[in-house]
């Protein structure tokens, strides 16, 4: 393989693959969810200490120490170099390797807060053009039409870009300037050739797309005119550090609290869609972007609820959809109901025509996966010829594999072996048939050397990167963003480790692939950990253990600064030695304050912050 791949192509295999998928084609895998373990490849044990985590595309075993991607995985358990396991990947995946003639990744940007900054500032003068300019009259007569008045406007963030390339353009300031930099990074400015930037958005319909804390992450914008040519009917941001469709869900910022409280949530498409379920009642209901829904936007979820109906279309791309949600929703342990709903109808129409009655009607009316599966299956003409049966039967067989619990794939096996006439017993064999051919045996393995010595790290920053690698909590990441700086983490591995959790990189071993292979083991180590906060509040525990390890930090970095005032004072006299005696006296309180409790601590770090940062 001659030339530099591109970093992008590398990204694609990676993210192609589920990391568990690969290594479950090597050695047998036992998954919960998100997670899985295994005896070790790379040495004997009998107790699995081998953990692979899907969420984050890492791998780690706690027996030797061996950890990393699943490149890293195929170079070791395949014995190839870098180039051949990536080859090896790109195949399974089918992606074209492409060639650079040099790297050209480069880092650094606006950071992410500046991001939800510039979409914020947009949404506010979207929503203020929507009510105010005369040329937004279509735009207002449009969602009228649709029966969403001025106050839902408001609640919901409803604007509306105007025909104009410079609206926002030529309002964000110089050229490369910050402003600037930021709307770019956040989708909202294009430039052309000539390094000009305008408008992305334009005679657009804006509904503004919050992540689940509130804050403006993108935009759908729905096209006024029909008739343009080339010209997409709904456009969204593009994937931003701030906006990922992968786990970007409409309406959860309103729906969290509801959905947690029924551990129930409804999953429709559409921002229209999800708005009327609101409107009619239903505020526990979410919608994706547009796209299928991932695992990532399960993962999500699962920190709200323990069921989940799922709303579909009732032609037979509807249904085919709405099965690939139920068995990403079953893999990661959901309840799931199917609701269908009537022909020609969609969430909006039927309760703006026939009233939030009916669409609690269709809800109640929902089927199981495996029920829903089955009316599908028996509608076909040949479903009981030798042939239509055994596809049936593999059909059903095929779903009840996403079962996370033997509970419920037993459930889901009885109602199959009801509704296509076959025997439990024989389905169940089948089954267990079918999930041990997915693996192929361990393969005998030398003993190898003992595991690598442990690295001395800082303890509060280990304990940090456990607690962002454990938790997926954008409350937590939130307060690192905000009350920390990554140049205080002394140790470079947990540095790095931590800003990639912080700033919620989707694929956390992507995000550190110019780092050394000591710290892409540290990372899947630190991912693959068990959570040690377990209590009756655990979202409250948690912030309140960052909290802490944040003040710890900081505390080091105060007695740091006032250690190397201890020796200056050795070396000055007058006026000099007074301000910095002044300055030792201040530290000595304000380390005593960090750690006094949080509400102090702030006051201090925000204060340390500013200086930094002037």
């Amino acid at each position: 393989m001659s030339g530099l791949v591109a970093r992008d192509v590398i990204d694609q295999v990676r993210n192609a693959l589920d990391i568990a998928d690969v290594i479950g084609s090597y050695i047998q895998l036992k998954r919960t969810g998100q997670t899985a373990k295994a005896l070790c490849p790379f040495h004997k044990e009998k107790t699995p200490s081998f953990h692979v985590n899907s969420a984050r595309q890492a791998f780690h075993c706690f027996g030797c120490g061996a950890g990393g991607d699943l490149f890293k995985f195929v170079m070791l358990y395949e014995n190839v170099d870098f180039p051949t396991a990536l080859r090896m990947m790109a195949d399974r995946a089918g992606v074209v390797l492409q060639f650079e003639e040099k790297s050209a990744h480069a880092k650094g940007g606006p950071a992410k807060d500046d991001l939800f900054k510039a979409n914020e500032e947009a949404s506010q003068r979207y929503q203020k053009e929507l009510r105010q300019s005369p040329d937004a009259a279509a735009a207002r007569a449009y969602l009228e039409g649709r029966a969403l008045p001025q106050d839902v406007w408001k609640e919901w963030g409803i604007g509306y870009a105007p025909d104009q390339w410079g609206f926002l353009a030529d309002s964000s300031g110089p050229r490369g300037g910050p402003k600037v930099q930021a709307m770019a990074a956040a989708g909202l400015l294009v430039d052309n050739e000539k390094g000009h930037f305008y408008d992305r958005f334009r005679g657009r319909v804006m509904f503004t797309i919050r992540d689940e804390l509130g804050r403006a992450v993108g935009f759908s914008g729905r096209l006024l005119k029909p008739d343009e040519k080339g010209a997409g009917k709904y456009v969204n941001t593009p994937e931003t550090p701030a906006f990922r469709k992968s786990r970007i869900l409409f309406g959860l910022d309103k729906a969290r609290r509801p959905i947690r409280d029924h551990r129930c949530v409804i999953l429709c498409e559409g921002q229209i869609d999800c708005i009327r379920c609101h409107l009619g009642g239903f505020s526990n209901t979410v919608a994706s972007q547009g796209t299928a829904i991932t695992n990532e936007h399960a993962t999500l979820l699962r920190r709200y609820a323990d069921e989940v109906i799922i709303v579909l279309d009732a032609d037979t791309a509807g249904q085919k959809a709405a099965l690939r949600t139920a068995e990403l929703m079953l893999a990661e342990g959901f309840a799931v109901q199917l609701a269908a709903l009537p022909p020609g109808e969609d969430p909006d129409s039927l309760i703006v025509n026939q009233g939030p009655e009916a669409f609690a009607a269709v809800l109640e009316a929902a089927l199981s996966p495996m029920n829903f599966l089955i009316g599908t299956l028996r509608a076909q003409p040949d479903w009981q010829t030798q042939a239509g049966l055994a596809r049936a039967t593999r059909a059903a067989l095929e779903l009840a594999g996403h079962a996370q619990s033997a509970v419920q794939a037993e459930q889901m096996l009885r109602e199959a072996a009801a509704g296509l006439n076959v025997g439990f017993r024989s389905l169940q064999s089948d089954l267990r048939r079918i999930q041990r051919q997915k693996y192929r045996p361990t393969p005998a393995t030398e003993p190898s050397a003992p595991p690598p010595p442990a690295v001395e790290r800082p303890a509060d920053e280990l304990e940090l990167a456990q607690l962002l690698g454990t938790h997926s909590d954008p409350e937590l990441t939130g307060l690192v963003r905000q009350w920390l700086r990554y140049d205080l983490i002394t140790d470079a591995d947990c540095r790095a480790v931590i800003r990639a959790l912080a700033e919620e990189e989707t694929d956390l071993m992507a995000a550190l692939d110019e780092e050394s292979d000591v710290c892409k083991t540290f990372a899947a180590q630190v991912v693959n950990a068990p959570q040690k906060i377990v209590g009756e509040e655990p979202e409250a525990d948690v912030l309140k253990a960052a909290q802490d390890l944040i003040a710890r930090i900081w505390q080091r970095h105060l007695e740091a600064r006032r250690q190397e005032l201890g020796r200056t004072l050795a070396h000055t006299s007058g006026e000099k030695r007074t301000a910095v005696l002044q300055e030792f006296a201040e530290l000595l309180l304000d380390q005593k304050k960090v750690l006094a409790g949080w509400e102090q601590a702030q006051a201090i770090i925000e204060i340390y912050l500013q200086r930094l940062d002037g």
